[in-house]
């Protein structure tokens, strides 16, 4: 099977499924900022079977090392892009020292997060002190 991935609706990336099902893509040549990623899935006779629909952020590499560098103490992260393998729980734990606040980041964004136990790469979440 076919996967079409798109930023705005606009085509950048395809490839295909491999035998265990799994994909991946690099997302080369994006400026900064927040985009809608869909991610399509194709049959064999390029009908669409599965849809997936996520903000996603990329960030201004030059700008975050300025901010950092003129900080002269370490400034607390108020904004996560959620990466490969990261849960909400995970998410938390490095956060505010237990897995179980999670709760806490789950009502921050609950408008963001449809099911706790699915969060997805791109998604961008507000992290509450």
């Amino acid at each position: 099977a076919q996967v079409l991935v798109y930023l705005d609706n606009a085509p950048i990336s395809s490839t295909v499924l491999d035998s265990a099902g799994q994909w991946k893509t690099d997302l080369t040549d994006v400026d900064p900022g927040v985009y809608t990623l869909r991610i399509d899935q194709l049959d064999t006779g390029g009908k669409v079977v599965s849809r997936l629909e996520t903000p996603f952020q990329r960030e201004n590499r030059e700008r975050l090392i300025e901010q950092v560098a003129a900080s002269a103490e370490p400034a607390r992260v108020n904004v996560i892009t959620v990466q490969p393998g990261y849960t909400l729980w995970a998410i938390a734990r490095s956060r505010y020292g237990r897995g179980i606040l999670y709760v806490q980041v789950f009502e921050a964004n609950r408008d963001k997060i449809g099911n706790p136990d699915l969060i997805y790469p791109g998604q961008v979440f507000q992290l509450p002190d």
